[in-house]
């Protein structure tokens, strides 16, 4: 219960010790005519601003307590200076009578010191110029224009020049395989043999309805013969010999078909053995021995493909075709294609372009071209991925430049330039191919130009460089 009671006891005791306060306070404003005001929001002046000097705008402002605002018509003197004096004091922000007591001389004299004072303070509170940076050090290179092909590099798939499928033409079972996988084998070479005793049997049948109907037309003929010479004499009817005759002829055809089919026959034994189509290396063999094999979708038993000459397929998209050979076909049947190995070397034999697609294809949005190449040591294989390097028509006059040296900006690409001061100069360009670490620059740029191509991020338009003291190469190849 005492701990409870003192609680709620304790605001009261603040209310109480709060106006005790203020009653203290009035009292002493009453015997000394001034006010120790808060220095928080505002603080009270003795006299006019205008009378305050150069400070006075400083102490503008009413009292913060009505009742000291009654009782402080003026100021006070120091007595020690006999000079006028503004004093107030600094207010707490929870209320308690505390004050903290000053004074403040309102000379002249004082005020010029306060004020140099202030002014001292203010400058050391600027904030210290950072150093010139020094001129940045940087390689140039002289540029001059020279001749440059145009030249593509992309990825090209090798194919055979002749590559044929090998598919089953007849139903049967495969019983056996005459070749080595991968093997060269000349044209007509027997590589696989089917199930050849259905067909004897159908030849056999085909062959003996042939001497059927071969003998049926023999009949006929011979009874057309005779109606026809007893019609001569007056000893047949003119219909019975029309009749002979239509009967010859039927057996005739019915001959004819006979025949066909004995030869339908022959061929689908013959197909029995499968042989090599093209003299070429065989591939993969697709169905193994003892399988079904049947003409259709799963017919393809292997492949061959020729080697000697191979055919190089690749797609310059429009911007390529356009840029090497400015769209023209017929330019682009006499570019100059050469391979490039996978260990980066050149195929020592060169291309020559032996197709040209009349038109852009819509699922690649390329121009597909071909060429052909020698191969007679099989260096190049079918279904291998090359790069081709693809040479067009030459620039006349153009800027090969190192890459890492072209800028990019709001406005497009631009090089720095050290001018005859070695001020830099910002000269936009024109930019044709960027190949490796190398750019091909078409406009923008003339003959002794110094292009700055290093340190280029601390280059700034029209801030000196410094030229590092070696020997500058022209670009021009």
């Amino acid at each position: 219960m005492d701990r409870l009671e003192q609680e709620e006891l304790e605001p009261v005791e603040r209310v109480i010790a709060f106006l005790l306060a203020q009653a203290e306070q009035r009292a002493r404003i009453e015997s000394h005519g001034h006010e120790e005001v808060g220095l928080v929001p505002e603080m009270p002046v003795d006299r006019a601003a205008g009378d305050a000097g150069l400070f006075g705008h400083l102490f503008e402002g009413g009292v913060r307590d009505p009742f000291a605002a009654k009782h402080l018509a003026r100021a006070f003197d120091d007595p020690v200076t006999s000079l006028g004096c503004l004093c107030f004091g600094l207010a707490s922000h929870v209320g308690a009578n505390r004050f903290t007591y000053m004074s403040v001389c309102k000379s002249r004299a004082v005020e010029v010191l306060l004020s140099c004072a202030l002014l001292a303070v203010l400058a050391g509170c600027k904030p210290a110029e950072a150093p010139m940076m020094p001129p940045p050090v940087v390689n140039l290179q002289v540029v001059n224009p020279a001749p440059v092909p145009q030249v593509v590099e992309i990825t090209a798939q090798v194919e055979g020049n002749r590559e044929v499928e090998v598919r089953a033409r007849v139903t049967g079972i495969l019983l056996a395989q005459s070749y080595q996988e991968g093997a060269a084998v000349k044209a007509g070479d027997l590589l696989f043999k089917i199930d050849p005793a259905p067909y004897e049997v159908a030849l056999a049948l085909a062959k003996a309805q042939l001497m059927q109907e071969k003998a049926r037309f023999e009949q006929a003929a011979a009874e057309a013969g005779r109606q026809a010479a007893l019609l001569k004499a007056d000893a047949a009817s003119a219909k019975e010999a029309a009749d002979s005759k239509s009967f010859a002829a039927a057996a005739e055809a019915a001959r004819d078909v006979a025949a066909a089919k004995v030869r339908a026959a022959e061929l689908d034994l013959s197909y029995c053995e499968v042989r090599a189509p093209i003299a070429g290396f065989t591939g993969r063999l697709n169905r193994s021995e003892g399988s079904l094999v049947s003409p259709g979708a799963d017919s393809l038993l292997t492949t061959v493909v020729q080697r000697e000459q191979v055919w190089v397929r690749f797609g310059l998209s429009e911007q390529q075709f356009a840029r090497l050979f400015q769209g023209v076909a017929s330019a682009a049947s006499q570019a100059a294609v050469e391979v490039l190995l996978p260990d980066g070397s050149v195929y020592p034999a060169a291309g020559k372009v032996n197709f040209v697609a009349a038109q852009v294809e819509a699922r690649l949005g390329t121009v597909q071209m071909r060429a052909e190449f020698a191969n007679p040591q099989a260096v190049l294989l079918p279904g291998q991925y090359v790069r081709v390097r693809v040479r067009g028509r030459t620039l006349p006059a153009a800027f090969v430049i190192p890459a890492a040296s072209l800028m990019q900006s709001a406005q497009g690409r631009f090089v720095w330039l050290a001018d005859e001061k070695n001020l830099a100069v910002m000269a936009p360009v024109v930019v044709d191919e960027i190949a490796g670490p190398s750019a091909v620059i078409l406009g923008g740029l003339k003959a002794g130009d110094r292009l700055v191509t290093d340190n280029l991020q601390k280059v700034r338009p029209g801030a000196p460089v410094v030229p590092r003291p070696a020997a500058v190469a022209p670009s021009a190849k």
